[in-house]
């Protein structure tokens, strides 16, 4: 299993798109800050701010992390890395002759995590450090609620990333794995599950569950920055339900799929 997360880290250092999407993200985190510090400190006197709004560690979090911008290069990070596996001879030719080919996926996919963290603190780095250096009014706030946020949130990514892997796995393409993660990290997803929401609403008078409740998009976008622990737990058990359950479905799908 070593073995084979360095085969995959070897290649995909190596490889072209890993170094354009990582230069891309660090520029998207510099541009949303550039919107954010226009949008709070009002440089140019167009009466959107005072110029006086606390920027805090833990909002960082809300203005980049949980936005759209570094979710869809993710996205496209994961879906070209895992695509790799489908169409390279070599790799094809390796698995052809394991018996338990279930363990390249596992490592191709704990691989692609580590691209996606390297690429989040990168672009994340930027955005806080820009934050801190920059704008006008920044604080580090509550250091151990933004500490528990960000661990969730990096859970959370762990668990797009399955979903990403999960799309490209079955359909074996990269336009298949593509295209539902970018309905999924656009938002588009989300407004079909709030028109969901509101149809069961009308049909159940108080219902007990709303597909927002358990579609994991819909579960991340309703997570707080001031949320308890109690909330911060259910979203990392909803997201660790979909790692488990998706990446196991990758495994199965790899094992008993045969090699072409």
């Amino acid at each position: 299993m070593f073995n084979l997360i360095k085969m995959n880290l070897y290649r995909m250092t190596h490889a072209v798109s890993t170094w354009v999407l990582g230069i891309v993200a660090m520029a998207i985190a510099f541009l949303d800050f550039g919107l954010m510090k226009i949008l709070i400190d009002d440089p140019f006197k167009m009466g959107i701010s005072d110029g006086k709004t606390t920027i805090t560690a833990l909002k960082t979090i809300g203005s980049f992390l949980m936005g759209t911008d570094l979710l869809i290069i993710l996205a496209i990070f994961v879906v070209i890395f895992a695509n790799a596996e489908h169409k390279s001879g070599f790799d094809k030719n390796i698995i052809g002759i394991t018996k338990m080919k279930w363990k390249h996926t596992l490592a191709r996919w704990a691989s692609a995590m580590i691209g996606v963290t390297v690429m989040m603190v990168l672009a994340y780095g930027v955005y806080f450090g820009m934050s801190a250096l920059f704008m006008n009014h920044f604080e580090l706030g509550n250091m151990a609620q933004y500490a528990k946020v960000l661990g969730v949130v990096y859970v959370c990514y762990a668990a797009f990333s399955a979903i990403f892997f999960f799309f490209t796995t079955a359909f074996q393409s990269s336009v298949g794995g593509i295209i539902p993660s970018l309905v999924i990290t656009t938002g588009i997803f989300t407004l079909l599950e709030q028109l969901a929401d509101l149809g069961i609403k009308k049909l159940i008078h108080n219902p007990k569950f709303l597909p927002s409740d358990v579609l994991f998009d819909g579960v991340f976008r309703s997570l707080e920055m001031d949320a308890g622990a109690k909330s911060l737990l259910r979203v990392v058990a909803v997201a660790a339900v979909y790692i488990v359950v998706l990446l196991g479905a990758c495994m199965f799908m790899q094992q008993r799929r045969d090699v072409k």
